[in-house]
């Protein structure tokens, strides 16, 4: 009983404060990727802790918040499609033995999710569109957004491991 409390405690605040950066993207918009990419940290965290079931419901509700109630609804976006969810993806993916596969699933992933995100984004809250600012903007802006996925792959590899080996004793002392 007390592992549960912990988990839907943890999962809780996890969720608040996901959803505190989310709504802080209003008040600095020039963070409108760096936040979600925070919050996806903070579930990598729950996930480490408590477990895929909890980093799950904490990330559908962080989502669905932060939809709701952010100012900036790309913001929302992005993590709703891609950063809540990958560092729960990638517990599995990193399973694969192959380093290839793994890649491929890592970038395909990005590159579905971000233009499905981005489709939602100009079709349902804009009417502007990629088109406006040339034919080849997209592919561009997809080109530099895949070469930040591997960016920020490396990035959440090192601090989990930051976590893991130093982070993790100073915040819980019961493991």
């Amino acid at each position: 009983m007390r592992k549960l409390s912990f988990q839907i405690a943890f999962g809780g605040i996890i969720t608040a404060l996901c959803v505190l950066l989310m709504f802080s993207v209003g008040i600095l918009p020039m963070f409108v990727f760096v936040i979600p990419m925070i919050s996806s940290l903070l579930i990598f965290i729950l996930d480490y802790e408590c477990g895929t079931k909890t980093a799950v419901v904490s990330y559908i509700s962080t989502s669905l918040l932060a939809l709701i109630l952010s100012p900036d609804k790309e913001s929302a976006v992005v993590f709703a499609v891609y950063f809540g969810c990958y560092p729960i993806l990638n517990v599995y993916i990193e399973k694969l033995k192959s380093a290839v596969l793994r890649w491929i699933l890592r970038l395909g992933f990005f590159n579905i999710s971000i233009i499905a995100g981005y489709f939602v984004l100009i079709k349902l809250f804009t009417a502007v569109t990629l088109d406006d600012f040339g034919k080849w903007t997209a592919p561009i802006l997809l080109a530099i957004g895949n070469l930040v996925a591997i960016l920020y792959e490396f990035s959440l590899r090192n601090v989990s491991r930051l976590y893991v080996s130093k982070l993790r004793k100073t915040f819980f002392k019961r493991k």
